[in-house]
C-alpha cells in the first residue's frame, strides 16, 4: 500500500469506498460524503486497481484533488485483491464510532449520516446495523425505490436472501459490531456483501431509518454471468450457510430450502430454461401455494416499480 493520511481523533462514521476500475466515478462518491450535513465524519478509499496499472494511475489522479483534505485518506493496494480485501483494508484504518460502506458507484444524499448516526444513538448495543430507503437509477431510465422496511431480527430473512436493501451501500455498522464480527471473507468474489450481513444478522438486530438516502446507479459494464458461475455461486452460498440451519426450527429450516430453490427457478426462468426450472419445482417440492404467492410478488414489485424481498412462510 501507499502512505496514508493518519488522525487520532475519534469520528462519528468512517465511510469505506472501495474502488476499482471506476476512476470516472469516484469522485461522484467521495463528494457525496463530504456534501453530508454532519461534520465528524472520514472518508477511506481503498483502490483496489494495484499500482502502476492505467486504472490506477487514472483513480490516483482524481482523488489527487481531495490531497488537501484532511476527511479524506487514500489508501491503495499493491495489487489487485478484491473487493471483501478492499473492505477489510478500510476498516482496518477506520476510526469512527459508526463504520459505513459506499460503493465506488453509488452515492449518499446529504442527511443520510446524520439520520442514521441519530437512530443508531437512539438504540442499545443490541442493535448492530442499520440501512434506509434508496432509489436505483436504471439503465431504462426509470428509477425503482426500494420499498423493504423490515427491522428487528431479521436473520432468516437474511438467510433466505430475501432482505432487499439494495447494494453495499446500505450497510452501516457500529464500530463494535465489526470488530466482533470480523473481516470480510475474502474467498467470496461477489456476494461479500450479503455474506457479511448474514454474519452480523446471526448476533445483532437491524434497524431501518424510513427515508431515501442513498442512491444506486446501474452500471452498464456489469457482466451476465454465466450459468455455470451462477451455479457455483449458489452452490458455495448453500455450503457455507448450511450449518446455520440446524439452529432454525424445522419449519424456518424448510422456508430457507424453498426460498433458495425459489430463487434458483427465478434464475432458470429469466434465462428461458423452462424445463430446467420446473425440474427444480418438481425436485425440491416447492408448494404450488408459495409459487403462485410469489408469482403475486414479483407482479406487483414489476407494477409498482419497487424493491422488497419475498418471505416465504409455510
Amino acid at each position: 500500500m501507499d502512505d496514508c493520511t493518519t488522525k487520532n481523533d475519534v469520528v462519528d462514521v468512517s465511510v469505506i469506498i472501495p474502488t476499482y476500475k471506476r476512476s470516472d466515478d469516484i469522485a461522484r462518491a467521495v463528494d457525496s460524503v463530504l456534501n453530508q450535513t454532519i461534520h465528524s465524519f472520514e472518508v477511506i478509499v481503498v483502490d483496489d486497481n494495484g499500482l502502476n496499472t492505467d486504472d490506477g494511475n487514472k483513480t490516483a489522479a482524481v482523488m489527487g484533488r481531495y490531497i488537501k483534505d484532511p476527511k479524506v485518506i487514500y489508501i491503495r493496494h499493491e495489487i489487485n485483491k478484491n473487493g471483501s480485501a478492499a473492505r477489510n483494508t478500510g476498516i482496518r484504518a477506520a476510526k469512527g464510532r459508526y463504520v459505513s460502506f459506499l460503493d465506488d458507484d453509488d452515492a449518499y444524499m446529504p442527511m443520510r449520516l446524520e439520520k442514521m448516526v441519530n437512530k443508531m444513538d437512539s438504540l442499545d448495543e443490541s442493535w448492530g446495523a442499520c440501512y434506509t430507503g434508496y432509489v436505483k437509477h436504471q439503465q431504462n431510465g426509470k428509477d425503482q425505490f426500494s420499498a423493504e422496511t423490515a427491522e428487528g431480527d431479521l436473520f432468516v430473512q437474511a438467510l433466505m436472501r430475501s432482505l432487499y436493501i439494495g447494494t453495499g451501500s446500505n450497510l452501516f455498522f457500529r464500530r463494535e459490531t465489526v470488530q466482533d464480527v470480523g473481516d470480510f471473507d475474502e474467498s467470496f468474489r461477489r456476494n461479500q456483501d450479503l455474506e457479511y450481513l448474514v454474519r452480523v444478522l446471526k448476533k445483532y438486530k437491524m434497524a431501518y431509518v424510513d427515508e431515501v438516502l442513498m442512491e444506486a446507479f446501474f452500471d452498464i459494464r456489469t457482466s451476465s454471468s454465466t450459468n455455470e458461475q451462477s451455479a457455483e455461486r449458489e452452490i458455495t452460498f448453500r455450503k457455507r450457510f448450511e450449518h446455520y440451519l440446524t439452529e432454525l426450527s424445522d419449519k424456518q429450516q424448510k422456508e430457507v430450502k424453498t426460498m433458495w430453490n425459489i430463487d434458483w427457478v427465478r434464475y432458470l426462468v429469466s434465462k428461458r430454461k423452462i424445463l430446467s426450472a420446473i425440474g427444480v419445482i418438481i425436485k425440491s417440492r416447492i408448494p404450488i401455494k408459495v409459487l403462485f404467492q410469489y408469482a403475486g410478488y414479483a407482479l406487483n414489485r414489476y407494477r409498482t416499480n419497487t424493491c422488497y424481498g419475498f418471505v416465504v412462510k409455510l
